[in-house]
C-alpha cells in the first residue's frame, strides 16, 4: 500500500526526538529521545521496550546483521543492545557521542566522538583502533566497498582512513564539517560544510567539483539511482545537483 498522508500511528516519547529511525528485519522501529531513552516500537506503534542511558540519545540507531542496535548518548557510551532489549556492552569515549554508528562488511562498528576521534569497535566492544581528528566528530561515517572509511570533523577536514586506522587522506573545507558523506556506485564522495558548499571528492582525495548554497549545509546528502544528489542548506532551500 502506498502512503496516503493520513496517521497510521504516533507515540509518545520522554522526550525530544532528534534521532533518526532504524527499522529491523522484522519490521521493529528503534530510536533514541532525550531523556536518554532508546525505544524500540512494533510495527503497529506499540511499546515493546526502553533503554535507559544516562543523557539525551540523539545518535541514531544502527542495526547489525545479528540484529544488534548500536546508538551513541550524550553520557559519552557507545551501547550494543540485544534485539530484547538487554545491554550487550557499553563503550565509553571521551565526550558526548552524537554521531551515528556505520557498520562495516566485517561486523566493525564506526563511530565519532565530541572528543574529536573516530572510533572502530570490534562486534565483541573492544577498541579496534581510534583515530583522533582536530575536532568534534558530529558527523556519522560511511563506508565503502573496499573498506575506506569517510567522515568529517569541526576542524574543517573530510577523513578518509584505511580499515586498520590509518590516514588515507584527508581533504581541507573552509569551515567545520557535520554533514555525514554519502559515497555514490562510482566512488564519489559527497557532504557538505558549514562554508555553505558541497563538496563532490574523487576516492583519491582530491576535488572534483564543489557547489556554492545560500547557507551552511549541516544536512548530509542523498543520491538518487539517476545520480541527481539532493541536499539540504540553512538557506531553506533543498538543492537537487547533477553529477
Amino acid at each position: 500500500m502506498n502512503p496516503d498522508g493520513t496517521l497510521k500511528w504516533k507515540y509518545k516519547t520522554a522526550g525530544r526526538v532528534l534521532s533518526s529511525p532504524a527499522i529491523g528485519k522484522d519490521g521493529m522501529i528503534y530510536v533514541g529521545s532525550d531523556g536518554g531513552n532508546i525505544y524500540a516500537l512494533n510495527p503497529d506503534g506499540t511499546f515493546k521496550w526502553r533503554y535507559k542511558t544516562g543523557d539525551n540519545v540523539q545518535s541514531s540507531p544502527a542495526i547489525g546483521s545479528d540484529g544488534t542496535i548500536y546508538v551513541g548518548s550524550w553520557d559519552r557510551n557507545i551501547y550494543a543492545l540485544n534485539p530484547n532489549g538487554t545491554l550487550k556492552w557499553k563503550f565509553k569515549t571521551g565526550e558526548a557521542v552524537r554521531s551515528s554508528p556505520g557498520i562495516g562488511q566485517d561486523g566493525t562498528i564506526y563511530v565519532g566522538s565530541y572528543d574529536g576521534c573516530l572510533y572502530a569497535l570490534n562486534p565483541d566492544g573492544t577498541l579496534k583502533w581510534s583515530y583522533p581528528t582536530g575536532g568534534w566528530v558530529r558527523s556519522s561515517p560511511a563506508i565503502d566497498a573496499d573498506g575506506t572509511i569517510y567522515v568529517g570533523s569541526y576542524d574543517g577536514y573530510i577523513y578518509a582512513l584505511n580499515p586498520d586506522g590509518t590516514l588515507k587522506w584527508r581533504f581541507q573545507t573552509d569551515d567545520l564539517v557535520p554533514s555525514s558523506p554519502a559515497i555514490s556506485k562510482d566512488g564519489t564522495v559527497y557532504v557538505g560544510a558549514r562554508d555553505e558548499y558541497i563538496y563532490a571528492l574523487n576516492s583519491n582525495g582530491t576535488l572534483k567539483w564543489k557547489y556554492k548554497t545560500g547557507g551552511e549545509v549541516w544536512s548530509s546528502p542523498a543520491i538518487s539511482s539517476d545520480g541527481t544528489i539532493y541536499v539540504g542548506s540553512s538557506d531553506g532551500e533543498l538543492y537537487a545537483i547533477g553529477d
